[in-house]
């Protein structure tokens, strides 16, 4: 993962949120969701990294 997939979700983010606030369709919401669990797997795994860097 490198910052440009970061900042690639949350485009997608602020679009599907726009898009979910101009029509309230709920498709756009999961979208938001998945790109949401994205990123929190995304931080977990770059947390234990540095978890692990500081151990050593």
């Amino acid at each position: 993962m490198t910052p440009v997939q970061v900042n690639e979700w949350l485009d997608e983010y602020n679009d599907y949120m726009l898009l979910y606030n101009m029509f309230g369709d709920q498709t756009y919401l999961i979208e938001v969701e998945e790109i949401l669990k994205s990123m929190e797997k995304y931080i977990g795994r770059m947390l234990m990294l540095e978890k692990f860097k500081h151990a050593l």
